[in-house]
């Protein structure tokens, strides 16, 4: 061996030694390969259902009562075999009336007993909000349990010829006085907004029955409004039957071409000044049923409402906000008086 090789492996041996307390590093590979295990477990896995579950939401049932959701999920139909378009029900009545064909929407405005059958009034309207009268094919009654009613039925077409005689009474009774701004102005609107072919007469009523001149003397009740400036302060007992009386027995206008008369009151109390409220009654009765009349009364404030059960055709009451409750009541029966329909409805 040469010497400068001898020399090279001497340094070599020597550096090795010179660092032998100096750390090391040691790279181990193991026999077999290390893997962290993660294991995924489905709740659900052993369980066996009858199928994936739904939810469904009915957007036009979401103001419905519980009778109108049960009508609505009905499978009710028209005398034909054909599905309903519309309906109405009146838990308080036992009531359900569907429609069909062009009908969009069906309200009832009011219930009444007529003999041993009741009358119910009706409004049918389309999908534009134009009142409609359907055939009588397309209308059917149901009582709340969903049988049959037996039912009788003429739509009833408003010649254009023909005049609606409405007799607005209003009660001036010492005790109106908190309501008689909101009354009036909520009466000028109501008259306003009458159809072209109506005629009205407006009564006030406490201790008398006093007729207010309609300027002009044509009963217009689009015109009938300023009227209502001579309406006086409020003061004395309370006449309603016999305002009533009057409103039935000299309608604005008569004739062969008059619809049969409406008679409209605004009270707050009970009668207190009229003479034999019994024989007034039976007079009401059969004066309304001579005439085919209609009786609509609204409370303002103390109510009465046994009173005129069997006669008035519709009765409301007032609670606190009597000005918005007037204006809506007005406004409703103004539509109707438009175009309501009438149904005999007998019973089961």
């Amino acid at each position: 061996m040469k010497i400068h090789t001898v020399a090279f492996i001497a340094a070599f041996l020597l550096g090795l030694s010179a660092h032998s307390d100096e750390p090391r590093f040691a790279i181990t590979t193991p026999d077999e390969e290390q893997r962290a295990t993660f294991e995924l477990h489905d709740p659900d896995q052993d369980v066996r259902t009858l199928g994936t579950p739904e939810i469904a939401f009915d957007l036009s049932a979401s103001a419905d009562t519980l009778l109108n959701l049960r009508i609505r999920r009905s499978h009710l139909t028209l005398p034909d075999g054909t599905p309903f378009t519309a309906f109405a029900g009146h838990k308080e009545h036992n009531l359900i009336v569907i429609a069909g064909g062009p009908v969009a929407k069906v309200t009832i405005t009011g219930v009444s007993t007529a003999g041993s059958a009741r009358e119910v009034l009706v409004l049918f309207a389309d999908a534009h909000g134009t009142l409609i009268a359907p055939a009588s094919d397309q209308v059917a009654v149901f009582d709340t349990d969903f049988n049959p009613l037996p039912l009788n039925y003429r739509p009833a077409a408003i010649p254009q010829h023909a005049l609606l005689p409405v007799t607005l009474a209003l009660d001036v009774s010492g005790s109106m006085a908190a309501h008689m701004d909101a009354v009036i102005t909520a009466s000028r609107s109501f008259l306003s907004s009458l159809p072209l072919y109506a005629r009205c007469r407006i009564l006030t009523f406490n201790d008398a029955v006093t007729a207010l001149p309609i300027p002009g003397g044509h009963h217009i009740c689009g015109a009938s409004g300023d009227a209502l400036n001579a309406v006086p302060a409020p003061n004395g007992g309370t006449k309603l039957l016999t305002a009533l009386d009057e409103g039935l027995r000299a309608p604005p206008v008569r004739g062969a071409n008059t619809l049969p008369p409406i008679v409209l009151s605004v009270t707050d109390g009970v009668d207190t000044a009229s003479p034999d409220p019994g024989g007034l009654l039976a007079s009401l009765a059969a004066a309304k049923k001579s005439s085919g009349a209609k009786i609509f009364v609204f409370w303002a404030g103390v109510h009465e409402p046994t009173l005129l059960r069997g006669l008035a055709d519709l009765q409301i009451t007032g609670t606190s906000d009597v000005k918005t409750e007037l204006e809506r009541f007005f406004r409703s029966l103004g539509v109707s008086l438009s175009g309501v329909q009438v149904l005999e409805v007998g019973r089961n």
